[in-house]
């Protein structure tokens, strides 16, 4: 039965690959995502710029001055005020944007009371509430069509069959499920300009893979990491500054149009925007004790640690020496620069993410960056070693579990 389904998959073409991966994944992400109030403070953040967007054509919610109240800030949303008085996210604009579709679709919305979370006895906050529904389908949609992106890539070493076998590991087995399709998180979408920028690399279109990465900047900053490594290694491997300059235009055009919403919105030229300096103050400082203790629960954490929660990881990354001899310089780039992307993200703020999700969420867009060496992990260190892909199941099928249990209480 097995070999007939395999045998099946081998003879889909891509498109069918990317569908097959896609649909499901979906269908599963949206039948756990939340949907309505109480919403996570991030998500809800997101959520309520892109419906800003979609039904009043602005990033600014001025009619809600109290959202930036010492009540309501870390506590409902986190909103500031500009020095032009104007009430914003302190987020950066890109998931907003990938989100404010979808509200176009449902642009109502409730004056309610609300609460948070963080401070549950602080006074509650009158606010323009919209339907958490689009911000679910958003949510749900960048998550998957990231996992798809993925499959496609992962066509480049992979037959038919392993890859969506891979995929749906990467979709299921990770915090992919129980956190970016569970909320309008930034990780969702910046997973999907990480995969769609791997996915044009490996196609050989470099300025389209630097406009991805773009994007990918503009919803989480620190990705020009990942777009610098890939870039570079591509360029270091052909003895040509070109692939660097065509990857570097993309992203950049990414960065420009970050530095000009900030100067727009805040009145200065920042990548850090509403955060203020707060968190380059930490990556600065030299608290190194702190930081090691940090990337050691990013790894290692009960409640937020990467490979506790995805224990496959532990199978694979042995096998990563095999993988990076035969991997092409854009995977190995795109894993280095993912590292970095991790490693600052661990120097500037805390590993657990803060409260109210499940398990780790930092880590995801590293583990987009580096999908396909991890994918060349499997081939080349655990097909057909029996012990190894034992070992591996075991290890998936806990990932999972726990995957699936996170994504129903949380």
């Amino acid at each position: 039965m097995l070999l007939r389904i395999s045998s099946w998959l081998d003879r889909l073409a891509p498109r069918a690959v990317f569908l097959l991966v896609f649909l499901p994944l979906f269908a599963i992400y949206f039948s756990t995502a939340s949907r309505g109030l109480p919403y996570h403070i991030d998500t809800m953040t997101n959520a309520l710029t892109a419906w800003h967007i979609a039904a009043r054509g602005t990033v600014y919610a001025d009619e809600s001055p109290n959202l930036t109240t010492p009540e309501s800030y870390g506590n409902i949303a986190w909103y500031v005020k500009t020095n032009t008085g104007h009430v914003v996210s302190q987020y950066p604009p890109g998931t907003a944007l990938i989100a404010a579709p979808f509200y176009l679709f449902d642009t109502s919305f409730r004056s309610i009371p609300l609460g948070g979370n963080n401070d549950p006895d602080a006074p509650k906050v009158p606010v323009d509430v919209p339907s958490m529904v689009p911000a679910a389908l958003a949510a749900s949609a960048a998550t998957a069509a990231a996992m798809a992106l993925l499959a496609l890539v992962f066509l480049q070493f992979l037959s038919p069959s392993a890859t969506v076998g891979a995929a749906y590991v990467a979709g299921l087995g990770t915090g992919a499920w129980a956190v970016a399709s569970n909320g309008l998180w930034q990780h969702g979408p910046a997973m999907f300009w990480i995969a769609l920028a791997l996915l044009l690399t490996a196609r050989k279109h470099l300025l389209g893979a630097g406009l991805a990465f773009g994007m990918a900047v503009l919803t989480r900053p620190h990705t020009a990491l990942i777009a610098a490594g890939l870039g570079l290694a591509i360029s270091i491997a052909r003895r040509s500054v070109k692939p660097a300059v065509q990857i570097g235009i993309g992203s950049g055009l990414g960065l420009a149009a970050l530095l000009g919403f900030n100067w727009a919105v805040f009145g200065s030229v920042t990548i850090s925007g509403g955060y203020g300096s707060v968190f380059a103050d930490q990556a600065l400082s030299g608290n190194w004790w702190w930081y090691l203790r940090n990337v050691a629960g990013a790894l290692f954490d009960p409640s937020h640690g990467l490979l506790f929660w995805t224990p496959f990881l532990i199978i694979l990354i042995p096998g990563l020496v095999k993988a990076w001899k035969v991997a092409p310089p854009w995977a190995r780039g795109a894993a280095i620069g993912g590292l970095l992307y991790l490693l600052l993200q661990l120097k500037a703020n805390r590993f657990s993410g803060g409260d109210g999700h499940f398990a780790y969420r930092y880590p995801l867009e590293m583990l987009a960056a580096a999908a396909p060496l991890l994918a060349l992990s499997w081939r080349e260190w655990v097909k057909g070693h029996a012990l190894r892909t034992k070992l591996l199941a075991a290890a998936v099928v806990l990932s999972v579990v726990g995957q699936t249990i996170g994504a129903i209480l949380y």
